[in-house]
């Protein structure tokens, strides 16, 4: 059974328009200076519930700023852009399974070819279902989904023996280490893709401006310009967080992105504890002064609040978390009446100090937010 979210007061996830749209407007204004003339379409990947967002709380924005395309990781996620009212284009940036492959033309998904095994099953369903659209991945340097460049003359038989069936509107790459800036080799997998695609387009007799072309993920947006060609697929920039905390203080100066979320809580109990008592799990935490009132916070690492934190000292909003982080509840220091604490926001750890705290990355603190948190977009 799905979770339902939880009414007030409990723990809510805040989603601030003010930062999308601030967020949103530099990537545009960025990717529109290296391409005079013909704009840059900005697809916005929402997996994983929309970076932990909430995809239904996130869709009003994307309807109110025009996004031009959604990306997804699965169809599944396809299926609940549709249900939620997007008419737009929906890339489906993973594979897919032959059990519910018809889903992608019945609910009108751009497919991603990441194997030369698809285009048969593709094609075959397009005889009783009608004509899908089609971005081919080619698999530069990433070493994951996409056909391989030795692959390409199998591809390019596939794609023949195909017919009209397959409407290629993409070809598009991916880059791993866009955010090591002095790293050559995302220039290296961009020269390889340029290359594919004048093969491509030769081979199949496209013309340029007949077929987007896309590589930039938010890294390669922002600091590799040269990568933005038709379309760029900012991601966890869009949201307003760097990836680590080393990103955010090296690379943070140049542009004014925003955090999107802020998560505020109001404690369930407050209780006096005596020095020399224990708190929580593990009785690792000691009580050193004579009193002390704590408060216990209804959210824990079912909520997204890392086990990881527990007895680091960290303090949210000036109360210091105490004791081991539990399923379903945190205990804060000096918490001294019942009104809302912030745990995310401008007063605790940013993403990517929690991120560095918990030995990761924000793109994992942020797709384990729970899903009982209450979502507001405001």
């Amino acid at each position: 059974m799905a979770f339902e979210s939880s009414p007030s007061p409990y723990p809510v996830l805040r989603v601030s328009k003010d930062a999308l749209w601030n967020n949103l407007n530099i990537i545009r204004a960025h990717a529109a200076k290296e391409k005079a003339g013909s704009r840059v379409k900005v697809l916005i990947p929402v997996k994983a519930n929309a970076y932990g967002c909430g995809l239904d709380t996130i869709m009003p924005f994307f309807q109110e700023a025009k996004v031009d395309s959604l990306g997804v990781a699965n169809i599944k996620e396809a299926e609940t852009c549709r249900k939620l009212g997007w008419k737009k284009e929906i890339l489906n940036l993973g594979s897919f399974y032959p059990e519910n492959s018809e889903k992608l033309f019945r609910h009108h998904i751009t497919v991603t070819i990441t194997g030369i095994e698809q285009v048969s099953l593709l094609h075959n369903l397009s005889k009783q279902l009608g004509q899908v659209d089609v971005h081919i991945k080619f698999d530069t340097g990433m070493g994951r989904l996409g056909i391989r460049i030795d692959e390409y003359s199998l591809l390019k038989d596939a794609l023949s023996a195909s017919g009209a069936g397959l409407h290629v509107t993409g070809l598009y790459t991916h880059f791993p280490v866009a955010d090591e800036l002095s790293n050559h080799a995302t220039a290296l997998q961009l020269r390889k893709f340029h290359d594919i695609c004048d093969e491509y387009m030769r081979d199949f007799n496209v013309s340029r401006n007949n077929i987007t072309l896309h590589a930039a993920n938010s890294y390669a947006t922002m600091y590799h310009p040269g990568t933005h060609l038709d379309m760029v697929r900012p991601g966890i920039l869009f949201y307003g967080y760097y990836q680590t905390l080393n990103d955010k203080i090296t690379l943070g100066s140049k542009f004014d992105f925003k955090p999107g979320l802020s998560l505020v809580a109001r404690p369930i109990s407050r209780r006096i504890m005596k020095k020399n008592e224990h708190i929580s799990y593990g009785s690792k935490y000691q009580v050193t002064d004579d009193e002390l009132m704590v408060g216990v916070m209804p959210l824990g690492y079912a909520d997204g609040i890392s086990r990881q934190l527990s007895n680091k000292g960290v303090k949210f909003s000036g109360h210091e978390l105490l004791g081991t982080v539990t399923m379903d509840q945190v205990v804060l220091s000096n918490v001294k009446n019942d009104d809302y604490i912030e745990i995310i926001g401008k007063s605790s750890p940013s993403l990517e100090e929690w991120a560095e705290l918990s030995g990761t990355v924000t793109y994992e603190i942020l797709t384990h937010l729970g899903a009982r948190l209450r979502r507001e977009l405001v």
